[in-house]
């Protein structure tokens, strides 16, 4: 088990009544500020009313920019869990900060059991847990393969799947030769819930990127296109 994370709460999750602890509250509002003052009208948010208010939950998305995981934690309605690399969570104060908005560090170079223990508490708590199902962020625009730890916690938990679609935040503020960055479109589409089986855990992710990539366009979707997925051997999600 990777030892423990300076700064990081003793304790966590810091409130366990399905309530954002003051720091979850604080850093959400200053985030929703920051993106819409930096954006203005060039972030939309699809199928917001699919969002379930309780869980248990696995909220699954794509993931192409440090952007992601800002506009998807602070802008989700409710009490929300994110998995998050354990570099992020430097120096102390950060770590702090992070585990107060219900962040906690997962060491993605080893099989990290108190990462997969909490996500397993949260779930089995009802609460809702994002993670990015390709484990990290993409090299391109394109989606990679899922890893197979999301698939090992809907298995252990039966949780329901929200599968999330992002895109544009890869060309968030990115340098265009002009005086000022380029600002670009940046888009999130909540899909509907779905319940995943499969004999795996990778099989089970394979249908959950499956789920997420159908929700992107098509230059987004990357090895989980729709030209891969209709027959692919996948056990079929099913909508409650």
């Amino acid at each position: 088990m990777p030892a423990t994370v300076r700064g990081f709460p003793a304790e966590f999750p810091v409130r366990r009544d399905g309530r954002r602890p003051w720091r979850y509250r604080l850093t959400a509002g200053f985030c929703r500020t920051l993106v819409r003052v930096l954006f203005v009208r060039r972030l939309r948010f699809e199928g917001s009313a699919n969002v379930p208010i309780e869980g248990p939950l696995l909220v699954a998305s794509n993931h192409i920019s440090n952007w992601d995981g800002l506009i998807l934690g602070s802008f989700f309605s409710g009490t929300l869990f994110a998995m998050v690399k354990r570099e992020v969570f430097r120096p102390a104060p950060l770590a702090w900060l992070l585990g107060g908005c219900n962040c906690f560090p997962v060491d993605r170079g080893t099989a990290d059991r108190r990462a997969l223990r909490i996500s397993l508490d949260i779930l089995r708590g009802r609460g809702r847990l994002l993670i990015f199902i390709e484990g990290h962020r993409s090299r391109g625009r394109g989606m990679g393969p899922a890893e197979a730890g999301a698939g090992f916690l809907v298995r252990r938990t039966q949780a329901a799947v929200l599968p999330v679609a992002i895109w544009g935040t890869e060309r968030a503020l990115v340098r265009s030769g002009g005086l000022l960055p380029r600002r670009g479109q940046l888009r999130v589409r909540y899909g509907r819930p779905v319940t995943v089986s499969g004999r795996s855990g990778q099989e089970i992710a394979d249908a959950i990127a499956a789920e997420v990539a159908a929700l992107l366009p098509p230059r987004y979707a990357g090895i989980h296109g729709r030209a891969s997925s209709p027959s692919n051997g996948r056990p079929p999600a099913r909508r409650p």
